[in-house]
C-alpha cells in the first residue's frame, strides 16, 4: 500500500463539493479505503455518497523527509472537500526490504505522533498500527510494543476514535490477540471498545459463517468491530509472483456480496458498524497485471467494474445488510 514515488494528484478545493452524507437509516457506514488521493475529485466515487474514507502512511510522516507529508496533506484536503472523514492507520515505511519487521521503538512513536497531532489536528480517527498480526510486521511477534503503540496514541489523543487493534483474518489472529490483551491491560489500563478487521479471506473465500474470522473475533473482544479493509479480489500475486487469484471480475463480485451477507448475519449484525471497501482503483487487466494485488471498484479503462455497480446497489438500499436469503447462505 506504498506509493511509488512520482504521483499525480487533483487537489479539490475545500468546500466546492457538498457533504457527502449516508443514506438515511443505513444500518452499516460504508467507506473507502485507499492511498490515491483522486479518488475524492473522481464521479463514480462521488456517486457513491461515501462519507468515510481510509489511508495507511508510515508512523513517522510528520517527521520524515520526503514527498508523504505534502501527499497526505493533498489526501486529506480531498477528503474534506468531498465530506469524506478521515481516518489514519500508521504503518511501515515501505515495502522494501530493508522497512519490513521494522518498527520504532515507543519514544520514537511517542515523537512521531505528537508531530502528527500538531500537523494534521483535524484527524480524529487512528490505527496505531496498520495489521498488526500480519507475519511482515513488526508487531505480529512483538504484540507487547503493539500494546504500547495504542497506550501512546490513546494519550496522545484522547477524544479519538483508537481502534484496539487492525488486524488480519488469518491463523495468527487468535493467538496474536490473547497476549496483546493482556498487554493493553498493564500499559492502557483499559481494553478497548472499538476493533478493525481485515476480512479479505473470510470474503474471498466464502468462509462459512461458523468458521469465519468475522465471527470469531466477536466472542475475542467486546465493543464495536469496523472492517477497516475488505472487498472481492480481481487478482493476487504472492510474494514470490506467484498467482494465487487468478484475474476475475465475477469472483471480484461475488466476493463483495458475500462480504455484506457475512455481516448482515444475526449473530454478528450488532457488533459490525462500518466497513471500509479496500479499494477503488484497478491495476490489472485479463492481460496486464501492474502489481501483486487488485482490488479495485474501476478498472485500468477508467469505467466501473461490476462490483462498482452492485457496491451502488447496495449504499442504495441502506447498505443491503439485511438481506435475509444472503445472510442464510452466509451461516451454512
Amino acid at each position: 500500500m506504498v506509493l511509488p514515488r512520482r504521483f499525480a494528484v487533483v487537489l479539490l478545493v475545500a468546500g466546492s463539493l457538498a457533504s457527502a452524507a449516508p443514506p438515511a437509516g443505513a444500518s452499516i457506514q460504508i467507506g473507502i479505503s485507499d492511498q490515491n488521493p483522486n479518488v475524492f475529485v473522481n464521479n463514480y466515487f462521488m456517486a457513491l455518497n461515501m462519507r468515510y474514507g481510509r489511508i495507511v502512511v508510515p508512523w513517522n510522516v510528520a517527521t520524515r523527509r520526503g514527498y508523504w507529508r505534502h501527499y497526505l496533506t493533498v489526501w486529506l484536503d480531498n477528503a474534506k472537500a468531498a465530506g469524506v472523514e478521515p481516518h489514519v492507520a500508521f504503518g511501515v515505511e515501505g515495502l522494501a526490504r530493508r522497512f519490513l519487521g521494522k518498527g520504532p521503538t515507543p519514544a520514537r512513536y511517542a515523537k512521531a505522533v505528537i508531530a502528527f497531532r500538531k500537523r494534521w489536528p483535524q484527524v480524529r480517527v487512528f490505527s496505531p498500527w496498520n495489521e498488526e498480526n500480519h507475519a511482515f510486521q513488526v508487531t505480529a511477534k512483538h504484540p507487547r510494543l503493539a500494546a504500547r503503540y495504542y497506550a501512546i496514541l490513546k494519550r496522545q489523543c484522547p477524544g479519538c476514535k483508537v481502534l484496539g487493534a487492525d488486524m488480519l483474518d488469518d491463523p495468527r489472529l487468535s493467538s496474536w490477540l490473547k497476549p496483546y490483551l493482556r498487554y493493553l491491560k498493564r500499559y492502557a489500563k483499559t481494553t478497548p471498545r472499538l476493533w478493525g478487521l481485515h476480512n479479505y479471506q473470510d470474503a474471498n473465500k466464502h468462509r462459512p459463517l461458523r468458521t469465519s474470522w468475522t465471527y470469531k473475533l466477536t466472542k475475542l473482544v467486546p465493543g464495536d468491530i469496523w472492517s477497516t479493509e475488505a472487498g472481492g479480489l480481481v487478482g493476487f500475486k504472492t510474494i514470490q509472483g506467484r498467482v494465487a487469484y487468478k484475474y476475475s471480475l465475477t469472483r471480484q463480485r461475488r466476493a463483495q456480496k458475500y462480504l455484506f451477507a457475512l455481516m448482515a448475519n444475526p449473530r454478528v449484525r450488532s457488533r459490525y458498524k462500518r466497513v471500509y471497501i479496500y479499494n477503488f482503483y484497478g491495476s490489472w487487466t485479463a492481460r496486464r497485471k501492474t502489481n501483486r494485488w487488485d482490488s479495485g471498484l474501476i478498472g485500468l479503462n477508467g469505467k466501473p467494474r461490476p462490483a462498482y455497480g452492485d457496491l451502488k446497489r447496495i449504499i442504495a438500499r441502506n447498505a443491503g445488510s439485511r438481506s435475509r436469503p444472503a445472510a442464510r447462505r452466509a451461516a451454512r
